[in-house]
């Protein structure tokens, strides 16, 4: 009876275990392309870079809008992991940046509001970035 209690918790704990590392992976493709208006003005913009480990491209536009600024992904195409986040950073860390959120899809083209007061100057590279692993999925220098 002693073993079968002890094969009981062992297996429960597998299973709350591989449960637990089930990998939360990005839509595949968008298809919700931003649209400025006459008012709204392009300020900086960058082109893709794979990083050592994983495959990005496609270009990133920075808009300013009468609601602030709109970063916008066009054409991109990159690779699929868990929790990847999407942050404006002063470099190819996460040391010092601002969060735009999770990645919206891994091809396609989709955009992201922030306010006025996001300084694209000093964060100037737009990173894709592994939350879950530390590890750089791709970047966009702004300029």
């Amino acid at each position: 009876m002693k073993i079968f209690k002890l094969k009981t918790v062992a297996l429960l704990g597998l299973i709350v275990f591989a449960s637990a590392c089930v990998k939360q992976e990005t839509p595949k493709v968008a298809n919700e392309r931003f649209e400025p208006t006459e008012s709204d003005s392009m300020t900086l913009s960058g082109t893709f870079q794979s990083s050592p480990r994983h495959d990005a491209c496609g270009t990133v536009e920075v808009f300013s809008t009468a609601d602030g600024q709109v970063v916008s992904f066009l054409n991109f195409n990159g690779e699929n992991g868990p929790n990847l986040r999407v942050y404006a950073s002063t470099s190819l860390s996460d040391n010092a940046f601002v969060e735009l959120g999770e990645l919206i899809a891994v091809e396609g083209d989709f955009s992201y509001t922030t306010s006025a007061s996001t300084d694209f100057t000093t964060y100037k590279n737009i990173i894709i970035w592994c939350a879950d692993f530390d590890v750089l999925f791709g970047s966009a220098e702004l300029q």
